[in-house]
């Protein structure tokens, strides 16, 4: 993965983490990848558009250069097809599109998306109530599962957390399938809990709670990774990257960053 793009921020409405939705995993890494090019406290409008290339797969996921386009074109197809069922108050619910269009451009390998009307105040001016990460944490991920156990754990924001079995299948929209107690564990839970291990900024296990013979919950415990050593800050231009997270505009690279801010720097120095 190209590390210019580690500073890319996820930012969404917790309403839209704990919403009923469905998606493939390339499906969330496009939707994902747009996200992370909004200012989440800025302003957008449904006629915005997100592009996302071939060689932004090819970066952020390390995915093969064969067939890509197809991928993406995919992808992008059936996310138009998807909708997201969010709890409102007075126990309403709002169910819409992720996306109002699409447009693919097959000669520069990309394909631009407006997010529906609906989605946009759960992704933008967020001032409160949202869960924000880091997208490389999730990058590399190969269940959709694991994006969406990973998610809630970062807005529960603890350390423990009980979740019912049927809570959990319904949010995951497979109340129909993995019937059978072990096969959600095998195929959804004990997936996204090795890969939430190997590939973020996360540790996590999880025990199971029972009603009789039945399995009826699961409790996981969680925390974020430790460095073992201290690492001495990197820096961009002379710039730390602590420094240029922070200052970072949407869209920028650490390296374009951290160029601008020292550029900067360097002239309010001769200013004063």
């Amino acid at each position: 993965m190209d590390n210019s793009n580690n500073h890319l921020t996820v930012v969404k409405h917790n309403n839209i983490v704990e919403a009923g939705y469905r998606l493939s995993i390339n499906e969330n890494r496009v939707l994902l990848t747009c996200i992370s090019q909004i200012d989440s406290m800025g302003v957008i409008n449904s006629d915005d558009k997100f592009i996302v290339t071939v060689q932004d797969l090819i970066d952020l996921i390390g995915l093969d250069t064969k067939n890509t386009y197809k991928q993406l074109e995919l992808a992008a197809k059936r996310l138009y097809s998807r909708s997201v069922s969010i709890n409102l108050p007075d126990n309403r619910l709002l169910e819409t599109r992720w996306v109002s269009s699409i447009e693919y451009i097959p000669n520069s390998g990309s394909v631009e998306l407006q997010f529906s009307q609906k989605i946009i105040p759960y992704i933008s001016e967020l001032r409160r109530e949202f869960t924000q990460y880091r997208l490389n944490n999730i990058l590399m991920f190969k269940s959709n599962y694991s994006i969406r156990i990973y998610e809630l754990l970062v807005k529960w924001d603890g350390n423990t957390k009980v979740v019912e079995v049927d809570w959990l299948k319904k949010k995951f929209q497979i109340e129909d399938k993995y019937k059978n107690i072990g096969d959600l564990k095998r195929k959804v839970i004990d997936i996204a809990i090795t890969e939430i291990n190997q590939h973020s900024d996360m540790t996590v296990a999880y025990t199971q709670i029972k009603r009789g013979r039945n399995i009826v919950a699961f409790k996981f415990e969680y925390s974020l990774k430790k460095d073992k050593k201290p690492k001495k800050e990197k820096t961009w231009h002379g710039i730390p990257e602590t420094e240029v997270d922070k200052l970072a505009r949407v869209g920028e690279s650490y390296p374009e960053a951290g160029k601008r801010i020292a550029s900067l720097k360097q002239a309010l120095g001769k200013k004063s």
